[in-house]
Order: C-alpha cells, then structure tokens, then sequence
C-alpha cells in the first residue's frame, strides 16, 4: 500500500506548501515540514516575512509622505522634536521612517492618558519604560514627561520649559491620532502670550498637502502641530465606529484577572484571543477599556466562536469586518523562563500582562495591527 500524507496549504494564503521551490508559491522551509507540522499552524515563506515586518518590524503608525517632508525642514533647522505618544496604545513601536529621519534632533516624550492607567502604576517606572523603549527604536529621549488630565498642566510652565529646552530653535509636534496633541497645545495657548509680529494660524504647510498649526514663538522661530498619523496598524482604524466607542477608553482602564491552562484561550470579543499552548498554568491580566467583554474557552472552538459571535453578538467587542480566520492575524510568542512580568499588546486593543515562564503564548488579532511583547509597563497587578 503506498503511504499517505496530508496536503497542508498556507494558513494566511491557502498555498499548497512546498519546500522543493523557493521562488515558486507556498514555499516553506524543510526544517518545518516534518513530522507533526499537520497540527501545527503554519505560514509560506512570503506570507511569514509580511506579517513580520508588521508586527515585529517597529511599525507603529504610517508616517505620510507629507509629513516626512516636513520633518526634512525640521532635521535642516535643527529643531526640538515634541512626541506624544497615548500611553494606553504605546508599546513601542515606532515608525522606522520617523525614527531615522529625527533620531539626531533633540527629542522630548510626552505621554499622554497616565489618569486612564490603573491607579496602582507607578509613574516613574513607566516613564522608564518608555524611555527604553524608545531606546530600543534608536533615540534617547532628551525628557519624558507624563500628562493625565489636561487641568494638571501648568501653562506657563511647560511653556517656559519647551523655550529653555529649544534654545531658540523651532518646535514641531508629532504623534499618532487620538494620541492627546491637540488637548496639550490648548491647554498650553492658555499661558500663551504672542510676543512676535505674526499671528497664530492653520495653514497648508509649503509643498504639502497637509495642514499645520503654526504658533509664532518669536519673531523668528515657531511651533508647529503636524496633522496625526494615521491608525492604520491600531485596531481603532481597523473596527467601525461604534466598535471603536467600545475599545477606547473613557475612564481608568480595565484590569480582567484570569488564569489559563494549558490549551486554554481568554477572548477579548471577537477581536482577540490570548491561549496558552503549552506552560503551565498562567495567571494573566487583560488591560482594556471598560467595555470590552471576556470569556475563557478551548483553544479549538476560538475561530467558531469568532464566526458565531459576529451574528449573535453575545460578548462585546464585534466588528463585521473580522468574520472568517484570513481576517486575522496569528503569532506565537515562546516567552523566556526568567520570572518577570511581561507584556503581549495589541495596539489601539490593549495587553495582557503576566510572569514569564518559559509559556508559548498563541495570540489571534485582527489582521495588521500592530503587535509587541515587551517586559512590563505596569509592574504589578
């Protein structure tokens, strides 16, 4: 009788895989097609570097073209780069564009939602973390500062800290939508005074497509509010609108405590799943909006659950542009064996928070958005 295999395809493409023809579809390395690989998920060769650069490239947002030009006038007049970043979403990616364009410049971190955070974090500890993390991208920030409610800031005194730390240069703030700029800037031009001859104006920047606030610091130098960038490797610009109201936070963030066995899922909706392939058992934190609704379950009825959970809309968040399992994304994350809390973020979505073990951690999220496992930005429970 002759032997019989089974024809594996692609989970991402449906390629038949092959490991015979690399410039051909569906290869994959021989080393994977081995005994068992039939119970294993995997990817061709071009599928898997796809997926790598986006979730483990240090993608974080688009930059638009528009954008980069302007910083080109940045970088050319040695200005002071202003990032704020949502600490809610930041993990640490950062664009890789961004990044080499201004990493010589002098760069100052403001985080933003620390009153969303739970309240047990420690704030010097997290304006560590991401101080490395931004370490990690290439750039040492210059100073980090953290912002929650916009009525702590003091007006005058930011403004008189950014004037110090420019020392007569240009200002030029940057982030993410959504990420609190705006709030920031407002609060600031409270303790505004305009000293300069020109007035404080929104306009096309020059040979762009893009419109900037431009608040004269003086005569000769000025603040510049670029446009966000977009949230196209965020969950909130993946999902509809009213998803979107459910996964943002309005109040402090949600801290859901479950414990995993070994083949156990913790569902985030229909969005997400966290299952513990093989470790033993794993206590873990989800942090999220207050709207977001969980349920453990077998790793194997996950994809079912999603399809069904579409229609019946039983746990909350759900979105119909995330139906079948080619909608979303699928990584393993073999954790080390050194006993610190570690992170696992979905950007714009939230992270699950726990001790490494030497766990394989499975996560399925929604196709291009921006995953990274970190050690903790939140020490404890």
């Amino acid at each position: 009788m002759g032997k019989v295999r089974r024809v594996m395809r692609c989970y991402n493409c449906g390629a038949v895989l092959q490991s015979m023809k690399k410039s051909e579809s569906g290869f994959i390395g021989k080393d994977l097609m081995v005994e068992g690989a039939e119970n294993r998920v995997l990817y061709c060769h071009n599928c898997y570097e796809k997926m790598k650069a986006i979730n483990t490239g240090m993608l974080e947002l688009d930059a638009d073209d528009d954008i980069l030009k302007i910083l080109d006038d940045a970088v050319a007049t040695d200005a002071l780069i202003i990032w704020v970043v949502d600490l809610i979403s930041f993990n640490g990616t950062l664009n890789p564009e961004v990044v080499k364009k201004i990493k010589k410049l002098k760069i100052v971190v403001f985080g933003t939602k620390l009153d969303l955070m739970p309240k047990h974090t420690d704030e010097e500890a997290l304006k560590q973390f991401v101080i490395d993390r931004f370490k990690e991208a290439g750039i040492t920030p210059h100073s980090v500062r953290l912002f929650g409610n916009t009525e702590n800031i003091v007006p005058g005194e930011l403004l008189e800290a950014l004037n110090k730390t420019r020392q007569g240069h240009d200002a030029y703030m940057i982030g993410s939508l959504a990420s609190g700029k705006t709030s920031i800037i407002n609060k600031m031009l409270k303790g505004y005074s305009n000293k300069s001859k020109r007035a404080i104006k929104t306009e096309y920047y020059p040979h762009t497509t893009v419109k900037v606030l431009e608040i004269p610091l003086s005569n000769s130098s000025f603040f510049y509010e670029l446009p966000g960038f977009s949230l196209n490797t965020s969950v909130l610009g993946k999902v509809e609108k009213e998803t979107r109201a459910i996964i943002t936070p309005r109040k402090e963030v949600k801290a859901e405590k479950a414990t995993l066995d070994e083949g156990e899922a913790f569902v985030v909706g229909s969005l997400a799943a966290f299952t513990l392939i093989e470790g033993k058992k794993t206590r873990i934190t989800f942090y999220g909006a207050e709207g977001n609704e969980f349920k453990k379950m077998k790793n194997e009825k996950v994809d079912s659950f999603f399809r069904e959970n579409v229609i019946k809309r039983s746990l909350r968040p759900v979105s119909e542009r995330f139906f079948s399992f080619t909608d979303y994304d699928l990584f393993e994350y073999t954790m080390e064996n050194d006993g610190q809390r570690h992170d696992i973020s979905i950007t714009g979505l939230g992270w699950i928070s726990f001790e490494a073990k030497g766990q394989i951690i499975r996560v399925i999220f929604p196709k291009g958005a921006a995953l990274k496992e970190t050690v903790s930005k939140i020490k404890k429970d």
